[in-house]
């Protein structure tokens, strides 16, 4: 078994100190690493009871000043699990997890903001074996030594920066550029980057940033023995912040009295008011556990745009956020309901009533969300939602009915035959015929078709053999997809998404989901134009028969004068078509019909987010009258069907209309 520590024993390490703010107290993450040669031996060692612990005298962890105290070795402690309440999970696309994370052990101390300026500390590390026995590892005289120095963890700056009593970082700029500082190692960092008027854009400090104000951001906790935190740099309006690839943080300003100011994020509301301020936006939330800032596009007034930011420095790489709907915009509680979307479209949640709080399970970067309203239309007992994802204002949403038809009149059933079968006491006939029932002739062809009088019967025999009628097959594959794409959503997907990854994961629910609205049976049944029922009869020519002598040797019937033939079954007797039955009428359909102002969309058409309780059907969608083709539909989770339409290079009034 090899174990390495971070920090090492017999150097010193120095760990910087942000300045304390009176009105926010905070604390100082120090993170002890131990790192196994391998997985294996972290198991094996696990396995034998063998501890890993530190010995310091940090004032940490309920000790006081000069106490020392032993501090054991262990996994990063994972989110603590909701209490029933729903989570929605928030992936980070610039996320990156440590290699060595799976064969290493960890102690997180906390420093409190008490004033340490200056302090050293000392530490070493030794096993504990299940007998009892201690091996400790550092030499004598050879301990670690932590300094403790005013600063912000993962910056260097350069001076002439004044600290003011709320622990924010402030200097005047001059014309022309400057330096201000610069990351220790860029890789640490994303930033968030505010423009005036403009949405906030989310890209790797590595990759270079410029803005009136930046956000950065931790893109993992575990790498370094001083903790990081987040960093809010905000400058004054004829002034511009960058941030180079290199990590050299760069002011360029055109007037002598440009102003920049920067603080960790804990201490930053008012400068985070400022922030939201450039694109129409509020502070949300400002609180130990994140902070929430709201914002828009200038052009239209909806979606809004929310950046979540977790305060705390969670190590395990995930931050619950209370997603409350009460803490959104004042505006958020006049809608009929929320849906909130990722930046990625790959998290949907819709809440119908804003009674439903949710737990946004947030990576250390923080996150971007849409929320736009979910404009609800109602039709007796079908409902639907309708969101727009696309930049827009003065949406409305309205409820058509569909024009009613009829269906084909039948032509009516022929009655049964009233005569009854002769006796034997009747047996004696009159020679003379008398002629049978009119049957119907064969149809005129109409229209070039020629129909049939009547179809035959199904013989007794098979009656119990069902029909398989073109609409029975089309609900059975309905049925056995519903169900693949239930065990898809369930059991498969997750694992999918590890293996293969997000994209081909998505263009498989994006199949099944097309698949289940191509086999969705239709909400009316297609019916043929009804044809006019001839009304034409004919009589049959009478048939002779020779009658069979009687045994009373009678040859004509006493009771009526009328000669009978002896005959086997009486003939069906055929009524003539006269009165037209009425047709029955089937009820129209809901329309919906959703409309809005919407602002060129660039690269992308617009998205529209449908759920409704009954089956959608015949899309339609228009820009100032004008069709628009639809390029994809996908299901998502809870019943959401995702639109997506082709690129709009104006804007105008965009209009969707579909039945339910």
């Amino acid at each position: 078994m090899q174990l390495t520590f971070s920090p090492a024993l017999g150097e010193q390490t120095f760990l910087k100190v942000a300045p304390a703010a009176s009105e926010r107290p905070a604390a100082q993450s120090i993170l002890f690493r131990a790192t196994f040669d391998s997985r294996e031996s972290l198991l094996k060692a696990q396995a034998d009871g063998v501890k890993i612990e530190l010995w310091s005298d940090v004032p940490a962890g309920g000790r006081s000043l000069g106490e020392w105290g032993a501090s054991q070795f262990s996994t990063l402690a994972a989110q603590p699990e909701s209490d029933g309440t729903p989570i929605f999970s928030l992936r980070d696309t610039e996320e990156e997890e440590d290699p060595q994370r799976e064969h290493s052990l960890y102690v997180h101390l906390r420093l409190p903001h008490i004033d340490h300026v200056g302090a050293r500390f000392s530490f070493t590390y030794r096993l504990v074996y299940p007998s009892g026995d201690v091996k400790w590892l550092g030499e004598y005289g050879r301990n670690g030594e932590l300094v403790i120095e005013r600063g912000l963890p993962g910056v260097n700056l350069r001076e002439g920066w004044n600290i003011a009593e709320d622990g924010t970082y402030r200097t005047h700029a001059f014309p022309g550029e400057r330096v201000l500082g610069h990351l220790e190692d860029p890789d640490d960092w994303v930033c968030w980057s505010w423009r005036p008027s403009d949405l906030p854009t989310f890209t790797r400090a590595r990759k270079g940033s410029e803005g009136l104000a930046i956000v950065l951001s931790p893109r993992t906790y575990t790498r370094q023995v001083n903790v990081i935190r987040p960093l809010v740099f905000v400058a004054s309006h004829s002034a511009t912040l960058k941030i180079t690839q290199e990590g050299r943080i760069v002011l360029h300003s055109s007037s002598p009295f440009a102003r920049v100011s920067f603080s960790v994020l804990e201490h930053s509301r008012d400068l985070l008011e400022g922030v939201a301020a450039l694109c129409d936006g509020e502070v949300c939330t400002f609180d130990d556990v994140s902070a929430v800032i709201s914002c828009r596009s200038l052009e239209a007034k909806l979606p809004l745009h929310i950046i979540v930011l977790p305060m705390s420095d969670n190590l395990d790489g995930r931050t619950t956020v209370p997603l409350r709907p009460r803490d959104f915009p004042r505006e958020v509680h006049e809608w009929d309901g929320l849906v909130l979307v990722s930046s990625d479209l790959s998290s949907v949640e819709l809440f119908p009533t804003f009674a439903m709080d949710r737990l946004g399970l947030v990576g250390r970067s923080g996150c971007e969300l849409i929320a736009t309203p979910a404009h609800k239309a109602s039709a007796g007992e079908r409902t639907a939602h309708v969101a727009l994802l696309t930049p827009y204002k003065d949406a409305s949403v309205k409820v058509e009915q569909s024009v009613a038809h009829t269906l084909p009149t039948p032509p009516p059933s022929p009655p049964r035959s009233s005569t009854a079968t002769p006796t034997s006491g009747e047996s004696r006939q009159s020679r003379t015929p008398t002629p049978t029932p009119a049957r119907p002739s064969m149809p005129t062809e109409s229209q070039g078709r020629s129909r049939e009088i009547a179809r035959p019967r199904r013989p007794a025999s098979s009656a119990l053999i069902p029909y398989r009628s073109p609409h029975f097959i089309r609900r059975y594959l309905h049925m056995v997809i519903n169900v693949a794409f239930w065990f898809w959503s369930v059991f498969v997907r997750a694992l999918a998404t590890r293996l293969v990854g997000e994209s081909v994961t998505r263009r498989i629910s994006g199949f099944l989901g097309l698949a289940l609205m191509k086999t969705a049976p239709p909400a009316t049944p297609k019916v043929v134009s009804p044809e006019k029922p001839t009304s034409e009869t004919i009589q049959a020519e009478p048939r002779e028969t020779t009658p069979e002598p009687s045994n009373s040797g009678d040859a004509v019937s006493e009771s009526n004068g009328a000669h009978i033939p002896d005959v086997s079954a009486p003939s069906p007797q055929y009524a003539t078509m006269e009165t037209t039955p009425v047709a029955p009428e089937v009820q129209p359909l809901p329309r919906i019909v959703f409309s809005a102002n919407v602002s060129p969309s660039g690269s992308t058409g617009p998205i529209v987010l449908v759920q409704a309780t009954a089956t959608i059907n015949k899309f339609k969608a228009t820009v100032d009258g004008k069709s628009i083709p639809t390029l994809d539909v996908s299901l998502l989770d809870g019943g959401i069907q995702r639109l997506t339409f082709g690129t709009l290079e104006t804007g105008g009034n965009f209009e969707l209309s579909f039945d339910i």
